[in-house]
C-alpha cells in the first residue's frame, strides 16, 4: 500500500553526493558516450553534480536521481558541444534515448568492469599507459601517437590493438575472479 504524502522522503544532499560519487565511473562513461571527449565528459559530470545537489529535494529515489542525471548529462553535453562547435553531430536523439534506457539496466555490471579496467590500466607499462591516455583522454590521432612513439602510423595502430588485447585479457581474468 502506498504511504501518505507526509511519508514521502526526498533525498538529502549527502545521499545525492554519495550516490553520484559511487556511480561516477558509469555516469562519466555515459557522458563520454555522448561527447566522445574525456575532459568534456568530466566537465559535464561535475556540472550536473552541482545541479543535482542543489535540486536534491526533487529526487524521491536513487533510481530517479540516476535517470535524471543521465538525461541532464545528455542535454548539458549537447548544449556545450553546440556552444563550442556550433552543432552536435553525435548520436541521434532516438539512439541517445535507447542508450539511456539500456544504460540503466546494465549499470551494476559496468561498475565491476570499470574497476577491473582501471586496475589493468595501472599495471600497463608506462609507455602503454601514455598511449592509452593520448588516445582516449586527449583524443589524439593515430598520427600524433605514431609521432610520440617514433614509428609509422600503422605501427601505432598495431600497438594500440596489442594494448587493447592485453587489457581485454586482464579485465576478463579479473572479472572471473570476482565473487
Amino acid at each position: 500500500m502506498l504511504g501518505k504524502m507526509s511519508d514521502f522522503q526526498n533525498l538529502t544532499p549527502e545521499q545525492v553526493t554519495k550516490h553520484l560519487l559511487h556511480e561516477q565511473a558509469s555516469l562519466t562513461a555515459y557522458a563520454y558516450a555522448v561527447t566522445h571527449n574525456y575532459h568534456l565528459a568530466e566537465d559535464v559530470f561535475q556540472d550536473v553534480c552541482v545541479k543535482a545537489v542543489s535540486q536534491c529535494d526533487h529526487f524521491d529515489s536513487l533510481e530517479h536521481l540516476s535517470n535524471w542525471f543521465r538525461t541532464s548529462s545528455r542535454n548539458h553535453a549537447i548544449t556545450l558541444i553546440r556552444s563550442k562547435e556550433g552543432r552536435y553531430v553525435g548520436l541521434s536523439p532516438e539512439m541517445l534515448a535507447t542508450m539511456e534506457g539500456e544504460w540503466a539496466k546494465t549499470n551494476t555490471a559496468g561498475d565491476y568492469r570499470s574497476e577491473a579496467l582501471n586496475g589493468c590500466l595501472e599495471h600497463l607499462p608506462a609507455k602503454s599507459q601514455k598511449i592509452m591516455a593520448m588516445r582516449y583522454q586527449e583524443n589524439r590521432s593515430g598520427e600524433e601517437i605514431a609521432e610520440f612513439m617514433g614509428t609509422k602510423v600503422d605501427s601505432a595502430y598495431q600497438a594500440i590493438t596489442r594494448i587493447h588485447r592485453a587489457l581485454r585479457d586482464c579485465v576478463g581474468q579479473r572479472l572471473r575472479m570476482e565473487p
